[in-house]
């Protein structure tokens, strides 16, 4: 029997409401909240729901329904108006195959709100959450020694909760590495070596495109789509060729208690015949999606194996975090980054290091055709957080991730 025949129904009155200033009723708007079984309870993660009824695109709602606790709580339209995400903790007990129908008020902006936003700045764009900074996206081609390392379309700085920066760029042991990055060291074309994105060598991203797509209270949006260059794949006036195309979501959710919620998805599409991507050619396989963190002091890092003494090739878990000393003072912080179950390796393999580079390798040594109409897609989720990886229930986190039902 499928999950969805268990599923009960639950209706929340526009009237039980709470009668709030600035807030009015939506006609016949309700969000269908799926609470599939296995889901953790008493966490705040992000929650998607079906918007049923007609409202504005980026549209601000408010729910209220005993599963998700006493009080309110506001969800934000996705710009498509049929999703929309709330931050939310589900109660014990209520996560037992439910689907909640949530009656909804739209509340009605002030203009004074900041919530979370991405701003334009020189080079990129800036994400910002009330008055504090998030990441910043870096667009145009940078270096930090003279051209050696030319590099773009990655995140650096990732701030943690109290400000202090939790990755780093350009380290001087691997100048190679950006912050948040993704990048493989084959990168084929037929038989040709095209370059080797991984090491910064004879290839450039090229971003063609950026757009905010939301912002508000809840979450913001940027929407990226990049092409891949190189100075060996051109055409017959010697002009180089795109050969593959990159279209990046990235989804930043406001903070909430001691955590905060980044989506990432890449996709990526060949715009060429005979395109391959592939790591490092050893058992190492250095490839994809990475964090270059900045090693805090007494670094911990931790995987669904527990604490680990040492660095680690080739290890599979759905999740990993690193935690520690990052800022001046004593306070404890980290990040975990989740691994999504549609992964074409799940749970992936790793590639964790004590001096700062944490990579989810994929596809490892052996390199992988991208095709034109099928994309390859990287789904990650960073949880940003106080405290080591128990007081953000890491392994938790990634159970959310896993258990909840997202829709692209």
């Amino acid at each position: 029997m499928s999950h969805r025949s268990t599923w009960i129904s639950v209706v929340v009155a526009v009237s039980a409401l709470c009668q709030v200033e600035g807030l009015g009723a939506a006609d016949r708007v309700f969000l269908s909240l799926e609470l599939p079984k296995g889901l953790p309870t008493g966490l705040r993660i992000p929650l998607q729901a079906m918007v049923k009824g007609t409202v504005e695109p980026g549209s601000v709602l408010v729910v209220r329904h005993e599963a998700l606790g006493p009080g309110s709580v506001v969800a934000q339209c996705q710009s498509d108006g049929r999703t929309a995400w709330l931050l939310a903790a589900v109660r014990k007990g209520q996560a037992d195959g439910r689907r909640l129908r949530l009656a909804c008020d739209v509340k009605t902006p002030t203009g004074e709100e900041a919530g979370v936003r991405f701003v334009a700045a020189a080079g990129g764009f800036e994400c910002r959450d009330g008055g504090q900074k998030v990441m910043f996206y870096h667009r145009a081609p940078r270096s930090l020694d003279n051209g050696a390392h030319v590099a773009a379309n990655y995140f650096h700085p990732l701030y943690g909760l109290d400000g202090e920066v939790l990755t780093q760029d350009f380290p001087k042991d691997h100048p190679h590495h950006h912050g948040i990055f993704w990048a493989w060291h084959q990168l084929l074309v037929g038989k040709i070596r095209a370059g080797d994105p991984w090491v910064n060598k004879d290839f450039l991203p090229v971003v063609r495109e950026v757009s905010v797509s939301e912002a508000g209270p809840v979450f913001a949006t940027l929407s990226t789509r990049v092409e891949w260059t190189s100075k060996h794949i051109v055409d017959e006036n010697g002009q180089q060729r795109p050969m593959v195309e990159e279209r990046g979501r990235f989804r930043v959710f406001h903070c909430v208690g001691d955590v905060r919620h980044i989506d990432f998805r890449i996709r990526l599409s060949a715009l060429l015949d005979e395109v391959k991507i592939g790591g490092s050619e050893n058992v190492k396989g250095y490839s994809g999606f990475t964090v270059r963190v900045k090693p805090p002091r007494q670094m911990a890092i931790h995987d669904r194996r527990g604490l680990l003494k040492q660095d680690s090739v080739g290890s599979q878990s759905p999740w990993a975090d690193i935690s520690g000393r990052f800022g001046d003072g004593e306070s404890v912080s980290g990040l975990s980054i989740l691994c999504d179950k549609r992964l074409p390796e799940f749970p992936p393999k790793w590639l964790l290091r004590f001096y700062g580079m944490q990579n989810v390798a994929y596809p490892g040594r052996n390199a992988v055709p991208l095709l034109r109409k099928r994309p390859l897609v990287l789904r990650h989720r960073l949880v940003v957080h106080k405290g080591d990886r128990s007081a953000a229930r890491s392994s938790d986190q990634q159970a959310a991730f896993q258990a909840a039902p997202f829709r692209d």
